[in-house]
């Protein structure tokens, strides 16, 4: 994507990123933010304008925290969980679980028959063990589900992905796009030390057609399939 602008302000230097943390905090309908690297904290700023109805946008790379802190924020915190009931499954599990008994019952009455008539014994052991397999097959059935979503949109592209898996295909741009009206470039991650003690340069800019060029760009890069994306129970570190 190309695009110009000539109103551009440059910051360059520590706490450069300032402006950018005031304005995101200040956010009225929303915030699109492309960093690969995240501090806790900050994410839990994401969380609170989620929850105060602010639409929010979060691209990053590998992992949702890639910086020590003392926030206790975890990257479950950015996890929806739903409980659904498959009530068919239900009941093919209980069909299953009643036939394999069924099995069972009868091959015991057939192996105790064949101490006192001249009945095979093997058939009843063959139903026996079939009876087994086929009740721990629908045994192990679970119609209860749980559901993973993100709380916002959230997209974490997985850098070892790309066509060359032995380097390193990062989503490496930093933009923070706040309300479709002030749109910030630079170097500076979306952390404490990009913000406030690392040297950074920051653009801000200012023509609404470069800042609605960079939005559009950004939903391309949400939606893009070049690189594959870490899938919820991933990145979130479900079921560890």
């Amino acid at each position: 994507m190309r695009t110009t602008s000539n109103k551009d302000t440059i910051s360059l230097g520590k706490q450069a990123g300032t402006e950018i943390l005031n304005e995101i905090k200040n956010a009225k309908e929303s915030v699109k933010i492309v960093s690969p690297y995240l501090s806790p904290a900050f994410v839990q700023e994401l969380i609170h304008l989620h929850k105060n109805g602010r639409k929010i946008t979060l691209i990053t790379s590998d992992n949702i925290t890639n910086e020590n802190s003392y926030s206790d924020f975890k990257a479950s915190d950015l996890v929806k969980t739903e409980k659904t009931f498959d009530e068919n499954l239900s009941q093919k599990r209980k069909k299953g679980l009643r036939a394999s008994i069924l099995a069972i019952l009868v091959s015991a009455i057939i192996f105790l028959l064949s101490f006192y008539y001249q009945i095979s014994v093997y058939p009843s052991i063959a139903l026996l063990f079939a009876g087994f397999i086929v009740s721990i097959f629908y045994y192990s059935m679970n119609p209860c589900k749980t559901i993973y979503s993100p709380l916002f949109r959230i997209k974490v592209f997985d850098s070892k992905s790309g066509e060359k898996p032995w380097s390193t295909e990062l989503i490496h741009s930093k933009i923070f796009i706040i309300d479709e009206r002030i749109c910030f470039l630079g170097s500076a991650n979306f952390t404490y030390s990009g913000f406030k003690t690392h040297y950074e340069t920051v653009i801000k800019v200012g023509d609404q057609k470069a800042i609605n060029d960079i939005s559009r760009e950004v939903e391309s890069l949400y939606n893009s399939t070049e690189l594959g994306a870490k899938p919820i129970e991933e990145w979130a570190g479900l079921g560890e």
